[in-house]
């Protein structure tokens, strides 16, 4: 077994650490928020933080009320002059595994200048820059990886950031939803690698992957396409969910692989796409919260009805799995993909 093995599929240990360390926060959380004069939250992240940012940014505006972004750091250094006049008072929240990646302090720098922002840090490197930045830090260093692709780190990253929603939003069904998920992940994770398994065996002509999902499982979904080039290094592409019937789908045939992290407000028009995608000859995994999406060749769910960022967090472990058992399968070390670091620097 290589080392990314074990933190894919036992990243429930993370996962929990992460949830019993934030909700040990909760009173400090909700007293540091409420100190920040701000009128909007941006999250600023590069990489798969963004990925998890772009999910996650829409269940903080959901809970809070509050207009929330997630912004590229990348974008921000290419156009500082722009984002000088794009907000009124924002808060920053900054995830990033290692709290050194140039384009994230650069475009904070940015901010501070600007709007002299408040900054809450979200990071997994013990010596991480942003640290001293930021107003409010979470040191998450249990989630690092010897692996250079991010994994756990993702998970860990994403579920911190909802998390602080619910707290914010004393969102307790939420809370309770990413508990029990979190109870049962060891068995999710056994029964996803078996399955991940016999979809490798039973479909040995899969030559792509195309991720879709939309709104708060957008992100996620995207992570799930980056992940599997990186590790796995074979084509993948990701398009939001009724998108990829607007010129993409043109490109399934019976190589193609279609994993769809599903909503449960738009379930019709999920069928819609996995029929006609099927009818193109490729097969269609769906990632669901209950065993009802008819139109999958396989299907991975929870088995019970529970909030869209748990299918998310779901979703990012199985998809990160394929990614993995692509690479052993292909013979590339899922550890050490060429030419990866893991941090920028510029």
């Amino acid at each position: 077994m290589y080392e990314s093995h074990g933190e894919i599929f036992s990243q429930g240990e993370s996962l929990t650490k992460t949830f019993d360390a934030l909700l040990q926060r909760r009173d400090e959380i909700v007293k540091a928020f409420d100190s920040f004069d701000y009128d909007e939250i941006v999250f600023l992240a590069c990489g798969s933080s963004y990925w998890a940012s772009r999910s996650a940014y829409m269940t903080m505006q959901r809970l809070t009320g509050k207009k929330c972004f997630a912004l590229k750091s990348g974008d921000v250094v290419m156009d500082k002059d722009y984002y000088k006049k794009a907000f009124n008072k924002p808060l920053l929240i900054l995830p990033s595994r290692s709290g050194k990646t140039h384009e994230t302090l650069i475009a904070a720098d940015v901010f501070l200048e600007q709007y002299q922002s408040n900054i809450v840090g979200i990071v997994e490197y013990e010596d991480s820059t942003i640290k001293d930045k930021a107003d409010i830090i979470f040191e998450l260093t249990w989630a690092n990886e010897i692996s250079v692709c991010q994994t756990r780190s993702f998970s860990v990253i994403y579920l911190a950031c909802v998390l602080i929603a619910a707290i914010l939003a004393n969102d307790e069904e939420l809370i309770n939803d990413l508990k029990r998920y979190l109870d049962c992940f060891d068995s999710y994770s056994k029964e996803s690698e078996e399955r991940i398994l016999k979809i490798i065996d039973e479909f040995p002509g899969w030559e792509n992957l195309v991720s879709l999902g939309c709104n708060l499982n957008y992100g996620v979904a995207i992570e799930g396409a980056y992940i599997s080039i990186e590790m796995g290094q074979f084509p993948s592409n990701y398009y939001g969910t009724l998108e990829w019937r607007h010129g993409p789908i043109v490109m399934a045939d019976e190589g193609t692989l279609v994993c769809i992290t599903s909503s449960t407000k738009a379930r019709e028009y999920e069928e819609s796409i996995a029929k006609e995608t099927m009818a193109k000859k490729a097969r269609v995994v769906s990632i669901s919260a209950l065993d009802d999406f008819e139109n999958a060749d396989y299907k991975f769910f929870l088995g019970w009805q529970c909030a869209d960022e748990i299918v998310a967090l779901y979703s990012a472990m199985v998809m990160q799995g394929f990614a993995y058992h692509k690479a052993v399968d292909r013979n590339i070390d899922p550890d050490n993909p060429v030419e990866l670091v893991p941090w920028i620097s510029l």
